[in-house]
Order: structure tokens, then sequence, then C-alpha cells
């Protein structure tokens, strides 16, 4: 049998890479026996939504500051996700309904992308 492939031993990397999984498995079966099903794949869901907030906004609806990357931010909830837009484009907090104002950054702002804005 093959004991080294490229230079890596492979029974080693193979208790690596399944004690990894192994804990990530009982981790996530603790967090359904304590809280629930439902509270995991909430909470799944939230983080995806974040995800999915910190991404370039779409072009067509984007207020007047276009070519900018940025997030969606409720005045009264701060990031939650993406928006639901109305019939007329305003974006709508998911969480209260307000309206959601767009913290664009545009690209050329070095200072800010640095962090030290």
């Amino acid at each position: 049998m093959i004991k080294e492939y490229m230079g890596m031993d492979l029974k080693r990397s193979g208790l690596i890479v399944g004690s990894v999984l192994g804990t990530a498995v009982i981790v996530t079966v603790a967090f359904w026996l304590i809280y629930g099903f439902d509270v995991w794949k909430q909470d799944v869901r939230t983080a995806s939504q974040l995800m999915a907030a910190a991404a370039v906004a779409p072009v067509a609806r984007v207020p007047a500051a276009t070519n900018a990357a940025g997030q969606f931010v409720c005045p009264q909830d701060g990031a939650v996700g993406l928006p639901h837009y109305d019939a007329a484009g305003v974006p709508h907090c998911p969480v209260c309904g307000q309206v959601m104002n767009f913290c664009g950054v545009s690209s050329n702002n070095l200072t800010l992308a640095a962090g030290f804005g």
C-alpha cells in the first residue's frame, strides 16, 4: 500500500481530516439537541443573508452612487440581510419594514478601503 503521496503521510492526513469532520458533526448534533433544529436552521439562514448583504448591490436598485460596493443597513435594526423591494424598487428592512439605506464604498476611496476611514 502507498504510504506517501507527494511527500504527505496519507494516514496522518486522513486522521486530521477525519477529526475536523468528526468535530463539526459532533458540535452540530450537540447544538441540535440543546437548541433544536429550527433554531439552527434560522441561524444558518441569517448567516447566509448577512453574507449576501455584504456582496455588491444590484446595479438596477442601487441609489445614486452606482458602481459602488456596499451594504444595505436598516436605521433601526442595522445590517440584517437583503432588503425586500416594493413595486417602486425601494428597499425595505426584512425585519421591521422601514426603508433601508445603502452604505456604499467607491472603489477609488483607498483610505476607507484600507480601514483608516
